[in-house]
C-alpha cells in the first residue's frame, strides 16, 4: 500500500497529490545530465574569463589608539613649568577636549576633500615602475582592466563646472572627478572599535607599494584633521594674540621715545606745566609695558594649551607593503560559477519536463 492510499479515505487517489518515486528522481538525473553538464561547462568558462579579468588586489591596514580625554585635568610637566613662569593654565585649557568624537573618525576619509587632496597626492608603483599621482595611476589601471576600459574615466566627456566664475562659493566637482572619488571612497575605508578604542584604516589597491602608500597618507590626513580640528580655536587666539603683541610693542616703543626725547630737550626746565606732561608720558609708557607683559603671557599661555589640546596617536600596526594578494579569490569565483551553473541547468530540465507534462 502507498503512501497516498494510506492517507485517502476509502482508499481513493487525491488527484492534487504528487507521488515522487526514487526512481523518478534518479530518472530525472539521467535524463538532464547532459543539459547540466553543457550548462556547468558554460559557466566554468565564463567563471574562469571573468575571475582572470579582475587584477589582484593588495590590502594594507594601519591601525592606531587614539589619545582619549574627557577633560583637561591633569596638566602634567607642561602645567608645572607654565606655573613656574608664573602662567596659569589651569582655566585656559577646562572643558571638553574631545570636540569630535572618535566614532566619527571614519566619517572624515569618506569626505570628497579627503578624497581630492588624495587623488594630487604622489605615489610610486611596483607596477609602472615610475612615481607619479594617484589620479594618474587609477587611470591606467582603469586601461588595463577589461571592466575598468568599459567604465573607464576617459570615456566620460568632461563637462563645464556649473559655475565656472564660482559665484556660489561652493566646491564644484566633474563628472570625471566623481568617478574617481567614487574610486577612492571604495578603496580606503576606516572603523572605529569602541570595546578598545582602536581606529583602523585599510587602503585596497591593484599595486602593493601603492596600497601602503595610500593607507600611510590616510592616516596622516585624519591625524592632520583631529589635530586641526581640536586645536583650531587656540591657534586662532594664538595668531590673534601674535598680532596684538606687535601692535603693543610698536606702541611701546612709541611711548619710549616719546618719553626719552622729551626729557632731552627738557632737562633744564622746572615748570609744572612740563612736570605734568613728563607725568603723562610717563604713565602712558607704563601702560603700554604693561600691556606687552600681559600680552606676551597670554600669547605663552594660548601657546602651552595648543600643545597641551593636541591629541596623541599611538601607531600599533604600521603601514607596510603586502607581500601576498588579499584578492581576488579565484578559486572560490570559478566554483562559484560552476555550482550557478549546474543548478541553472537543473532548473532548465526541471522547467523543461514541468512544461511537457502539464
Amino acid at each position: 500500500m502507498s503512501t497516498t492510499q494510506a492517507i485517502s479515505p476509502n482508499n481513493q487517489s487525491d488527484p492534487d497529490e504528487i507521488e515522487i518515486r526514487l526512481s523518478d528522481i534518479v530518472q530525472f538525473l539521467k535524463s538532464s545530465r547532459r543539459t547540466v553538464i553543457i550548462s556547468g561547462l558554460i559557466m566554468l568558462i565564463i567563471g574562469v574569463v571573468y575571475a582572470f579579468s579582475k587584477p589582484d588586489q593588495y590590502n594594507v591596514q594601519v591601525t592606531v589608539m587614539p589619545e582619549i580625554q574627557s577633560k583637561a585635568g591633569g596638566l602634567g610637566g607642561l602645567g608645572s613649568l607654565a606655573g613656574l613662569a608664573g602662567i596659569d593654565i589651569s582655566s585656559a585649557a577646562g572643558g571638553n577636549m574631545d570636540a569630535i568624537r572618535p566614532d566619527i573618525y571614519p566619517d572624515v576619509l569618506q569626505s570628497v576633500p579627503f578624497a581630492l587632496q588624495l587623488l594630487q597626492q604622489s605615489v610610486y608603483s611596483q607596477l609602472l615602475g615610475k612615481e607619479t599621482s594617484l589620479q594618474t595611476f587609477i587611470e591606467e589601471q582603469n586601461k588595463q582592466s577589461l571592466l575598468g576600459s568599459l567604465l573607464s574615466s576617459d570615456s566620460v566627456q568632461e563637462s563645464p563646472l556649473p559655475d565656472p566664475k564660482n559665484q556660489s562659493k561652493t566646491l564644484q566637482i566633474t563628472k570625471k572627478q566623481e568617478i574617481f572619488i567614487n574610486q577612492i571612497h571604495n578603496a580606503v575605508l576606516a572603523t572605529y572599535d569602541k570595546k578598545n578604542g582602536v581606529i583602523t584604516v585599510a587602503a585596497t589597491m591593484p599595486d602593493p607599494v601603492v596600497a601602503a602608500i595610500v593607507a600611510r597618507l590616510s592616516l596622516e590626513y585624519l591625524t592632520n584633521y583631529i589635530s586641526s580640528y581640536r586645536t583650531e580655536k587656540t591657534r586662532s587666539q594664538v595668531r590673534f594674540l601674535t598680532h596684538q603683541v606687535e601692535e603693543a610693542k610698536d606702541r611701546y616703543q612709541k611711548a619710549e621715545y616719546a618719553l626719552s626725547n622729551y626729557r632731552d630737550k627738557n632737562r633744564s626746565l622746572y615748570l609744572n606745566t612740563a612736570k605734568i606732561e613728563e607725568q603723562r608720558l610717563q604713565a602712558d609708557f607704563l601702560l603700554t609695558q604693561n600691556l606687552v607683559n600681559e600680552l606676551s603671557r597670554q600669547l605663552e599661555q594660548a601657546k602651552i594649551k595648543v600643545s597641551e589640546e593636541s591629541p596623541v596617536f599611538k601607531v600599533l600596526e604600521p603601514a607596510r607593503v603586502p607581500l601576498k594578494k588579499s584578492a581576488p579569490k579565484r578559486t572560490f569565483i570559478i566554483l562559484g560559477f560552476s555550482i550557478a551553473g549546474i543548478i541553472l541547468g537543473f532548473l532548465v530540465c526541471g522547467t523543461r519536463r514541468f512544461i511537457l507534462n502539464s
